[in-house]
């Protein structure tokens, strides 16, 4: 009996294995892992020295990732020059530099929780002494912006000069690379033409005497030309100018002369005029000014303009030098006639060409003895000091525009560009 009670449990446990079997659900062939979204990439040199860890802690990735993404079967052998592709969702590094223009309504508290940071981060990153006064439009870094990783390749270095610069001052940005590459950027998303060969590259920006102060983030990219980019960021900082107020008295006769539709008429014809980038650089020195001898400076770059006892409504856009008329003026740098002709406001004006945006204007002259596409010498005479135009007496009105931004001629006579 109690044997066929023992097989009597056995069939029992093989009959209820037999239908659990049979219910459950088929098993389905393992699936090979979804693959991962793909997108632009950046492309890395590799350094001497440099690992897949630091390579990849440079990246906010991870090793893995990147030796999926090159086929690298040991991450801890990689060699030097070897270009490895970063994926582009992990390829923004976690010191990438940025920059808030504070809003009506905000608060440092508000801007810091928007940022995921800290008041006191923000503070100290921008000299604040009191977190409870900001005001509209200041320009304030965001902490964890500050430039401290390597660049990536094929960024060598990055030059700003000068550094910081001055409300009015043209700044020279120099790029150096490990491999010949096509560099664009913008400056506060304002577009920028670098030229340059054999690794290294360079643009002038002219920053306006209004610009507002603080940081502006300058953004770099580099391809090789086969669609590979790499980007790198810095941080330019803009300080105040130490600008006067000049009150200018002028006649019944000439204030007719400010007539806004004269002015914006004039304006947009000269602004057309050095909007044109010629690609050659034509000069080759320091500029002088355009004056013989011992010169004297009656109203300074920047100075705001107050007309007639009103408020500032502008300000001086270069520099005027009392000089009697029929004094020689002689052109500052080597470069090519662009206009020589009589203005509304400028009176009898002489502007020259001197390669990669770069305008140097002479205006008020009593006559000019050049012609529109003579090229000139620095130190060519151009024309004579007069009173025409908008003008109180008789003097030399000097300007230079960079990207037809005013900037100061007098920078220009002291450091070298590039």
């Amino acid at each position: 009996m109690e044997l066929l009670n023992r097989w009597a449990r056995l069939f029992v446990a093989i009959l209820i294995a037999t239908q659990a079997a049979l219910c459950a659900p088929p098993v389905q062939a393992a699936q090979p892992p979804a693959p991962m979204a793909q997108g632009p990439t950046v492309v890395h040199v590799v350094r001497s020295g440099e690992t897949l860890f630091s390579i990849a802690r440079h990246y906010s990735t991870t090793i893995e990732a990147i030796a999926q993404a090159n086929d690298i079967v040991d991450p801890r052998w990689i060699q030097i020059s070897r270009r490895l592709t970063v994926p582009a969702s992990e390829t923004t590094p976690s010191h990438q530099p940025t920059t808030y223009v504070v809003q009506r309504g905000d608060t440092l508290s508000l801007i810091a929780r928007r940022h995921n940071t800290t008041t006191q981060a923000i503070a100290k990153l921008n000299s604040i002494l009191n977190p409870d006064l900001i005001y509209v439009s200041q320009r304030l870094v965001i902490p964890g912006s500050a430039p401290s990783a390597p660049l990536p390749s094929p960024f060598v270095a990055v030059e700003l000069k000068p550094r910081p610069v001055v409300q009015g001052e043209t700044l020279a940005i120099k790029i150096q690379t490990d491999t010949p590459v096509h560099v664009t950027g913008t400056l506060d998303d304002r577009p920028l033409t670098f030229v340059g060969e054999d690794n290294r590259y360079w643009a002038l920006v002219g920053i306006g005497a209004t610009a507002q102060a603080g940081p502006y983030l300058l953004k770099l990219t580099a391809s090789d030309g086969t669609g590979e980019t790499t980007t790198a960021s810095e941080l330019v900082r803009v300080i105040a100018g130490d600008f006067a107020i000049e009150q200018i008295v002028l006649s019944p006769e000439t204030s007719k002369l400010l007539d806004p539709a004269l002015v914006r008429a004039e304006n947009e014809r000269l602004n057309q005029l050095v909007g044109v980038f010629s690609g050659q650089q034509l000069w080759k020195e320091l500029f002088r000014v355009p004056l013989h001898g011992a010169v004297r400076v009656t109203s300074a770059f920047g100075t705001r303009r107050s007309y007639s006892g009103g408020p500032p409504t502008s300000y001086h856009g270069g520099v005027d030098y009392g000089a009697e008329t029929g004094t020689p003026v002689l052109a500052a740098g080597r470069g090519r006639v662009a206009l020589a002709e009589e203005l509304t406001v400028r009176g009898k004006a002489v502007i020259i060409d001197h390669g990669l945006g770069v305008y140097s204007g002479y205006y008020h002259l009593s006559e000019f003895v050049v012609q529109a596409g003579q090229e000139v010498k620095q130190g060519d005479p151009i024309g004579n000091v007069g009173s025409t135009g908008l003008s109180t007496g008789p003097h030399l009105h000097w300007e230079i525009r960079v990207g037809g931004v005013y900037v100061d001629p007098l920078q220009w006579t002291r450091q070298a560009f590039p």
